[in-house]
C-alpha cells in the first residue's frame, strides 16, 4: 500500500473502523499490448535496476516490490529476461518511479471521509513520473513516461467508464503499461529487435 493510501485509510479506520478503498488504473497511459512487440529468440538478458521514490525521496523498502513487477512484465514480453549471472549481460534497464502526491491533501480527505463514516467519499490520484533507461554497448537511451492510479474512498463514485481492481492488480497494470510502452518505443527505433548485429 502506498504511503498516501496508508494515511488515508488510517484516518478512516480510526474514526469508523473500516471504509472501503477502490483502485482504478488511468487508461490514458495504456499505449501498447504484448501483441504489439516483436518477440526475440533468445530474449535479451539485461540487468534490471529499479528505484522507487515518493515525491523525489528514495523509498528503498519499496524497491523489491517494484523490481518484482518490472521483472514479471519483462519476462512476459518475449523481448527481455532478467540477467541471472550466466555469461555476459546484453545490457541494462533502469527504471526510476517517482510517486508524486499531495500528502497533506490525501490525509485531509481521509480525515473528512472518516468523520462522515464514509458517507462523503474521497477521490485521490496517485501520479507516477517514470524514467526508463536502456544501456547497451555504452549507449544510453532514456525515455520518460507518466501513469496514475485513481482511488475512491468511502461512498465516492467510480471514475466514468472504469472498473475497480485490487490495488496489487492496479500496480501490475501500471508496470505492464510502462514496460510495454518502453519496449514498443525501443523496437520502433530499431533497438531490442534482433540478436545479431546492432542491438
Amino acid at each position: 500500500m502506498k504511503t498516501w493510501q496508508f494515511m488515508l485509510v488510517c484516518c478512516a479506520v480510526l474514526l469508523q473502523g473500516c471504509i472501503s478503498v477502490h483502485s482504478y488504473v488511468d487508461p490514458q497511459y495504456h499505449h501498447a499490448n504484448y501483441d504489439d512487440l516483436t518477440r526475440v529468440e533468445p530474449p535479451y538478458a539485461l540487468s534490471i535496476k529499479v528505484q522507487y521514490q515518493l515525491n523525489g525521496a528514495d523509498r528503498p523498502k519499496a524497491d523489491r516490490s517494484l523490481l518484482d513487477h518490472v521483472q514479471r512484465s519483462l519476462r512476459a514480453s518475449g523481448v527481455v529476461v532478467p540477467y541471472e549471472g550466466k555469461g555476459n549481460a546484453d545490457g541494462e534497464i533502469s527504471v526510476i518511479v517517482n510517486d508524486v502526491g499531495d500528502m497533506k491533501a490525501a490525509a485531509a480527505k481521509g480525515f473528512g471521509t472518516g468523520l462522515t463514516f464514509g458517507l462523503i467519499g474521497s477521490h485521490v490520484s496517485d501520479n507516477y513520473e517514470v524514467t526508463v533507461r536502456l544501456t547497451q554497448m555504452g549507449v544510453i537511451t532514456e525515455q520518460k513516461y507518466q501513469h496514475a492510479i485513481l482511488s475512491t474512498v468511502g461512498n465516492a463514485s467510480a471514475p466514468p467508464g472504469l472498473t475497480a481492481v485490487p490495488l496489487a492488480m492496479a500496480v501490475n497494470q501500471v508496470a505492464d503499461d510502462i514496460v510495454l510502452n518502453f519496449l514498443k518505443d525501443m523496437q520502433a527505433s530499431g533497438k531490442l529487435t534482433r540478436r545479431t548485429g546492432t542491438p
